[in-house]
Order: structure tokens, then sequence, then C-alpha cells
């Protein structure tokens, strides 16, 4: 089995509520972050590692790991997944 951990995460402002979808490193944590609207540097509240799991829609990737709050994929749809994702990389490329 294979283990998913979402790498997207979507950031709201906590000044003046823009949202901004980031990708988020595997293997680090984000401390500061600047609203892309207002320039508001952001940092984690108290009890959270980063900025994204305060302010963003997913934990990041190593509290993900950490919690065991990521999604097993069984082996069937972990095929069928790859699948999907090999052909619409031969059909874009085409």
């Amino acid at each position: 089995m294979k283990l998913h951990v979402n790498t997207e995460s979507t950031v709201t402002c906590n000044s003046c509520g823009h949202c901004e979808t980031e990708t988020m490193p595997l293997d680090a944590c984000v401390y500061l972050y600047e609203c892309r609207s207002c320039k508001n540097l952001m940092t984690p509240q108290k009890g959270d590692c980063c900025v994204f799991c305060s302010r963003g829609s997913h934990p990041c990737p190593t509290s993900q790991r950490e919690s065991k709050s990521y999604q097993v994929i069984p082996r069937q749809k972990q095929t069928a997944l790859e699948a999907s994702h090999f052909e619409t990389r031969t059909s874009m490329a085409g």
C-alpha cells in the first residue's frame, strides 16, 4: 500500500481573508508566509509547527505523516490512479 499525503493547501490570510493555494514542501515546515494581497506576514498559531497547520486547508505533509491523517490507498486503486496519471501525461504530450 502507498500513502497519500496532501501536497496542496489553501492558505487563508487572517487579516484580509485572501485565499491562495500553495504546494507544500514535503520535508520542511513553512514558518513565515506573506499574504499576496495585503502583504501581512503570517506565523503559525501557538502549538502548530507551520502556517499550513494553522491557516491552511490541509496540515503540512510532516504533520500528516506524524498524525496518521494521511489516506492509505489500496493497491488496486493505486495502480488505477498511476495508469490514469500516465494516460493524462501521454495525451498532453502528444
